[in-house]
């Protein structure tokens, strides 16, 4: 005879694939004829775009575009000029147990990025492009298993109950930004834009009903060159934002997010005071996941004192993150240049990789520094500084990555630097729940119960109660009632009842 439970089930989000992957695209391009031939590379500057993500059958196929904006110092080394450079590119995921409805979030980062001059007029870059994937499927999850209040006689269950934090909505919305910057006073005029960085920062999400409020900031570093001086200028802008996802819940403990940038479009504009401004539209996608605490109930194990009882038992393990935890990671560092530095013009840093070793953080930074050297002359330096800090030991993803601190100080033959780094991470945790998912009893074998003592006397090993009561056909709470039960059962003596 089949037993059937009485359940209370709601709907989670189960991340049914993550991984990361790796691939390598080159682009080549001329310098325009006005400009003058390249002498020294003086930095390459990087963006990534997601253009689209596609659910098939078989996985995930994500798109996107890399570009590059080469900075280099001409040959008599008295101005600066730049080159830019664009390449299209997919990653392919294959993904088993993929459906139509699975939701997938993607990261993009660029890794490496590595330039060749093949001559004063041409250069091609190597791109190293990392995307991290994400796909999560909506499944119903049994919070609450009972014995059925009618037709379970007989049957003892034990009951155990466990707290997770499971994803109770994965989503994403695209929106924009439309802005004008006014160009800082007392900085060079800008004639043409060389690059740009953009940073979304969110600084709060809040749940109210089943939306959640998103607040930040948009930070915007420009990169551009000026008829009044001859090294690169850079300027930086910020601007509020804030969007609402309607998630479809009513709790959320906390969300982990990651904006992608979709699209950009950047241009130097007079304005009506004949001023210079810089015209930015922006198009992004926020992709998130809510969490909440739930408290599951289920059955442990179950004997009757009736019958034999086959008892299926189901394993399963939840994987668990907590709320985004900040760590900083910092370096000093002595970079010797080849030419005495004078003074710091420009300087363009970006953290190139970061990895969890054994417990610790570890990050590369790319710095390149435009500097004037003793003889009044421009020249660069690039360097790849190594940060470590301490991950806590404890089980993280890396989620989110920004330089918070630059300091660069001429020192002759050398540049003396302090780099502080904000790493986000989340705190990755696995629980296994053992539950009986399904019980049929044995009527054709029932038990001859008067065989068996109505009271029997037992020392106590190392057995539970629940174990004694399952051996002598007992109870647990008709084993309470009989003895005076102290904590420590080790060693008593314990009348047994028989239970029918």
């Amino acid at each position: 005879m089949e037993i059937s439970f009485e359940n209370k089930t709601v709907n989670i989000y189960r991340e049914i694939y993550h991984q990361t992957k790796r691939i390598q695209e080159s682009a080549e391009s001329v310098v325009p004829d006005t400009d003058d031939d390249i002498g020294r590379v003086a930095s390459v500057q990087t963006n990534l775009m997601l253009k689209s993500k596609e659910v098939t059958a078989r996985g995930v196929i994500i798109s996107g575009e890399a570009t590059a904006a080469l900075l280099y110092i001409t040959e008599d080394q008295q101005k600066v000029s730049f080159v830019r450079l664009a390449k299209s590119f997919t990653l392919e995921y294959e993904v088993a147990d993929i459906d139509p409805d699975t939701v997938a979030q993607v990261k993009l980062s660029i890794v490496n990025c590595e330039t060749r001059v093949l001559n004063p007029r041409k250069v091609s870059v190597t791109f190293e492009l990392a995307g991290e994937l994400s796909c999560y499927k909506l499944e119903s999850l049994t919070i609450d298993s009972r014995l059925p209040a009618e037709g379970s006689e007989g049957l003892h269950a034990r009951y155990e109950s466990t707290e997770l934090m499971l994803a109770n909505a994965a989503c994403e919305k695209t929106f924009g930004i439309n802005e004008q910057f006014s160009f800082p006073s007392g900085k060079p005029s800008p004639s043409r834009l060389v690059s740009q960085q953009i940073d979304f920062a969110v600084s709060d999400s809040q749940l109210i009903g089943s939306k959640v409020i998103i607040k930040g900031n948009v930070n915007i570093s420009v990169c551009y060159l000026s008829e009044e001086v001859n090294y690169p200028v850079r300027a930086e802008f910020t601007t509020p934002f804030s969007q609402i996802i309607d998630i479809g819940e009513e709790s959320m403990d906390h969300c982990s997010m990651n904006i992608e940038l979709t699209s950009a479009y950047f241009d130097i504009i007079n304005t009506i005071s004949s001023e210079k401004a810089l015209d930015v539209e922006l198009h992004a996608v926020i992709q998130l996941v809510s969490r909440s605490r739930k408290s599951i109930s289920y059955v442990a194990d179950i004997y009757s004192n009736k019958m034999p009882v086959d008892c299926a038992v189901q394993s399963r393990q939840f994987s668990m993150v907590s709320s985004i935890q900040k760590l900083k990671i910092t370096s000093d560092e002595r970079l010797s240049v080849a030419e005495d530095c004078a003074d710091v013009l420009s300087a363009f840093l970006s953290i190139a990789e970061i990895s969890l070793e054994q417990g610790k953080i570890k990050a590369s930074v790319g710095v390149d520094v435009v500097y004037r050297d003793s003889n009044g002359l421009l020249s660069s330096v690039h360097r790849a500084v190594s940060m470590e800090g301490d991950g806590g030991g404890q089980n993280l993803r890396l989620c989110s990555a920004r330089l918070s601190d630059v300091y660069l100080r001429p020192d002759g033959q050398f540049i003396d630097g302090h780099i502080s780094a904000e790493i986000g991470c989340l705190v990755c945790t696995s629980i296994e729940v053992r539950k009986v998912g399904a019980v049929s009893l044995d009527e054709e074998a029932a038990y001859d119960l008067s065989a068996y003592p109505t009271v029997t006397l037992v020392r106590v090993e190392r057995e539970s109660l629940w174990e004694l009561a399952k051996t002598y056909h007992s109870s647990v709470e008709q084993i309470r009632a009989m003895n005076e039960l102290e904590e420590d059962l080790s060693g008593r003596l314990l009348l047994i009842p028989k239970a029918l």
